[in-house]
């Protein structure tokens, strides 16, 4: 245990796209970066520049790795992509509008986003504690690969798969909302996880005018 050393873990949210403006569910499903959520990126990007990343991991989707190509720039690091980093599966509920969802489905969204129950899902979809099991697996994995030699480590993902996360993790009753291309840190050694931000939007804001 004593050879370990500290990870440090960024996670970062995607730039704004086509489907949070139109307000559409957004889980498994994709839509692209809008040129708001590129220049956030490019701009989370720039605020995180005078940090040396060991390692940079992306969720599957097209617009987190798009946000992690925008945000790293013109750094040497490869992007690692895992399925595991994908945000929640919403199932029949996916792109959707909210409007539609109410019209569907009455209050789901409601119930779904209360917190109050992690087996909790949509239908068709997938549970909270679902989600905290695979994201777990996932970051369990990135300080097993990172702990002996330590360091700062660039996750890119998603804001209910951060937030669900870091709420399970350190035993919250909430999250706030992550905003696109806000930054939540964690601290990892000998066991012991720490966190640090949640949904700090001042990494983005340092670079980039609302």
């Amino acid at each position: 245990m004593s050879s370990e050393k500290q990870v440090k873990i960024y996670f970062v949210r995607h730039g704004e796209t086509q489907y949070n403006v139109e307000k559409r569910m957004q889980g498994f499903c994709d839509s692209p970066l809008t040129d708001k959520g590129i220049a956030q990126a490019r701009s989370v990007g720039k605020g995180l520049n005078d940090i040396e990343f060991k390692a940079v991991y992306a969720s599957e989707s097209q617009r987190v790795i798009d946000t992690a190509t925008y945000a790293i720039g013109h750094r040497n690091i490869p992007i690692k992509t895992d399925s595991r980093l994908k945000e929640m599966n919403f199932g029949v509920l996916e792109s959707l509008l909210a409007t539609e969802i109410t019209a569907q489905y009455g209050n789901i969204l409601e119930t779904l986003f209360s917190l109050k129950d992690f087996n909790m899902s949509a239908p068709e979809g997938e549970s909270y504690l679902q989600l905290f099991s695979r994201t777990n697996a996932v970051i369990n994995e990135i300080i097993e690969n990172h702990k002996h030699e330590g360091g700062n480590i660039l996750v890119f993902s998603h804001g209910v798969t951060i937030g669900n996360y870091l709420m399970q993790l350190a035993k919250l009753s909430d999250y706030p909302h992550h905003e696109n291309c806000s930054v939540s840190m964690i601290n990892y050694i000998n066991g012991d996880f720490q966190v640090e931000k949640i949904a700090d939007t001042s990494f983005r804001d340092l670079y980039y005018l609302k």
